[in-house]
């Protein structure tokens, strides 16, 4: 049986043999910072010790050459680079590893590491190249907060998978993240947050896995959580429905504090990118919406970075050349007449309010992309992971877990039908992005049990556009539940589309 490696390379042949793995230890010759890094990431998911070795010692021999060239058979990757401006192309020829950046030889070896079993390590020759060059994860740390130590669990489990950004929702209603020098009331004194030196520490962890950090403040709506802490930022006019806010172009000390915020967000990553929200500003003057987008880009230009925004941002017209919208409307998203008619006699208004951001969305992607920028695709559907399961748990004991688990917005979907997706190649794409939102999230295993085992067969996706019999995929990724496990990850969802009862 080939080992189980998600996602599978594009091209790629088992061998019958093994090398044996003296004390079970995987020695690699190649550069040392590399192999320290990949010691890293097996000690903590696989339980597999690394050691750099000579030539004449080493089990696995990595050449990195900069004028080394992949196999045309695998494609040019689509899209964009999302900041470490990374080749990850590769090939495997049995014990050697051949690429042109050790950012290739890194996935390389993530692909040799899921491929070291009890008997040694199973040799292959392989070729390889993503489909896709951004592929990431946003994470909502604001609805639930998650500890440094947990999202370095979430970056480890990023490499495993060969995923290279992780996107974090560091503020909205509930909750400001991220803390601000002067601005004290925003991150009280056990509420969850972040500081400065903990954003870059978890952006160099990041980095040594090959993985962009890409830190997101969400402005002018989803700010409820800022005008509590500091009414006086909504200036003088009241919210047109309530528990709604704003901050508005017109309110000088809302301006002061968005620039505040802004360059505290671009001092944080040494990458290109950091996102500015942009979505839901529902009853906000369309005028006043695009004033406050533009001024946001404007200051992140100003500090020589690059925004990423939410797909109503494209509305305001102020995209340029290498900025990045992230789409989340997928067709049927629009709130059906059941839904509507729920609201409060107070939220009457919001009908036309919602109908009138989800009528305009269809021209948000095109619009986005005849101003010059570039699209990253993560439409609810199938990237958004706080969605039910259609299917039943292997294991009964999740079933009351299931019953309050999953935004009951989204139609529930079984995870071998996500496998199904294709996306299209069109001008413009800079990536996919799957995300995983927490208004039902009370811990990491609520986490893990929305996540896993969906990322895994996202990350195929976005990874190989090639595909194989859904039993076949299903056996690959439950193999990967050991590394869960060591994660911290153990409440994953035991799915009976990839983990069958007798296999539990």
């Amino acid at each position: 049986m080939n080992p189980p490696v998600v996602p599978v390379p594009q091209r790629i042949t088992w061998t019958a043999t093994a090398r044996h793995l003296e004390g079970g230890v995987l020695r690699v010759c190649g550069p040392s910072p590399l192999v320290d890094r990949v010691a890293d990431l097996a000690a903590r998911c696989a339980g597999v010790k690394v050691l750099l070795a000579g030539p004449d010692d080493a089990d696995v021999l990595v050449d990195v050459d900069p004028s080394w060239r992949p196999d045309p058979a695998c494609g040019v990757p689509a899209g964009l680079d999302p900041g470490l401006g990374d080749d990850e192309c590769f090939e495997i020829d049995r014990r050697t590893v051949r690429a042109a950046t050790e950012a290739g030889a890194y996935r390389a070896l993530t692909v040799l590491l899921q491929a070291v079993t009890p008997d040694g390590l199973l040799l292959c020759t392989a070729a390889d190249a993503p489909a896709l060059r951004w592929r990431g994860l946003t994470l909502d740390v604001a609805r639930h907060f998650l500890t440094v130590a947990e999202l370095e669990s979430i970056v480890d489990l990023l490499a495993w998978y060969r995923l290279n950004v992780l996107h974090l929702h560091l503020t909205d209603n509930q909750a400001w993240r991220l803390e601000m020098p002067g601005r004290p009331a925003l991150t009280p004194a056990g509420s969850g947050s972040y500081t400065a030196a903990d954003i870059a520490g978890l952006a160099e962890y990041a980095r040594r896995r090959h993985i962009t950090l890409l830190p997101e403040i969400d402005m002018p709506g989803h700010v409820r959580a800022v005008l509590t802490a500091y009414p006086g930022l909504a200036g003088e006019q009241a919210a047109a429905l309530p528990g709604l806010g704003h901050l508005r172009p017109g309110v000088p000390a809302a301006v002061e504090f968005a620039e505040e915020a802004v360059d505290l967000l671009c001092s944080l990553v040494p990458t290109p990118y950091v996102h500015v929200g942009g979505d839901e500003a529902f009853s906000m003057d369309p005028r006043e919406y695009a004033a406050f987008v533009r001024l946001l880009h404007r200051r992140v230009h100003a500090n020589g970075k690059r925004p990423v925004a939410w797909q109503e941002a494209s509305r305001a017209r102020s995209f340029t050349a290498g900025d990045v919208l992230q789409q989340w409307i997928s067709p049927g998203d629009a709130p059906g007449p059941e839904v509507l008619d729920r609201l409060p006699p107070e939220y009457a208004g919001f009908r036309d309010v919602l109908a009138a951001t989800f009528d305009e969305a269809p021209q948000d992607l095109p619009r986005t992309i005849a101003d010059g920028a570039s699209v990253l695709l993560s439409p609810s559907y199938p990237f958004y992971l706080d969605r039910r399961y259609a299917e039943p748990s292997a294991d009964a004991s999740q079933e009351a877990l299931m019953s309050r688990l999953g935004h009951a917005g989204y139609p529930a979907e079984r995870t071998s039908v996500l496998y199904d997706w294709v996306w299209d190649d069109v001008p413009g794409i800079a990536g996919a992005q799957a995300a995983l939102w927490a208004e039902t999230i009370d811990d990491f295993a609520d986490l893990a049990a929305l996540l896993l085992p969906r990322l895994p067969v996202l990350a195929e996706l976005m990874w190989n556009r090639q595909r194989q019999p859904w039993p076949r995929v299903a056996a690959r990724i439950a193999a990967h539940a050991r590394v869960w496990n060591r994660l911290g990850l153990s409440g994953y969802y035991r799915s009976v589309d990839v983990f069958p009862e007798e296999t539990l």
